[in-house]
């Protein structure tokens, strides 16, 4: 019987939070008091009284991607290794977009790292978009690392993003909050 690798978290209590969510919606213990979309699957609902849209999603999500190649760039990075890896969907999920589906048109692309995406993969920064996509679509989740470079990404749950570096807090501070994201808002 295989035994599964124990996942330590201790990474937490010194990571910075990169996130969508705005300061002032959250509680004094931290609460996110706004009701806001949490995944793709949420486009076409209603929040504020306004239809959240596909070109809103893909334009939150581009930003992330955008927070992972600049943290890499700052960090000196031209490559992240896949640490740890869970399949969240199976291939069958994948292969269910069609023509139809809203995001359809990166899905190829998508689904071929998909289909490729190993612990130890190393994946260059002109393709690490793939692997932020596939994390913040719920498909994998997956900690990305350069440890020459003390560069480390995670995802948690409801677009919660997490870095781990020794860039310097206030350039990845102005760097974040220049892209559209919020750094360590609580």
């Amino acid at each position: 019987m295989k035994l599964e690798k124990e996942y330590d978290d201790s990474w937490r209590w010194t990571a910075d939070l990169i996130v969508k969510y705005a300061p002032e919606n959250y509680d004094e213990r931290g609460i996110y008091r706004k009701n806001e979309w949490l995944m793709s699957s949420d486009i076409g609902k209603i929040y504020d009284g306004k239809r959240f849209t596909r070109e809103e999603y893909l334009e939150t999500e581009d930003k992330y991607v955008q927070a992972v190649i600049r943290g890499m760039e700052l960090a000196g990075c031209s490559f992240l290794t896949v640490e740890y890896l869970s399949i969240s969907r199976s291939k069958t999920d994948m292969k269910r977009f069609t023509p139809k589906d809203i995001l359809y048109e990166q899905n190829k692309d998508l689904y071929d790292m998909f289909l490729s995406i190993k612990e130890g993969m190393r994946i260059h920064i002109s393709q690490i978009e793939k692997a932020v996509r596939l994390n913040l679509r719920g498909f994998m989740n997956c900690d990305l690392t350069n440890k020459k470079k003390d560069f480390y990404v995670r995802f948690g749950f409801d677009y919660y993003m997490y870095f781990n570096s020794n860039i310097d807090k206030c350039i990845l501070k102005k760097e974040i909050e220049k892209i559209g994201l919020y750094f360590n808002p609580r």
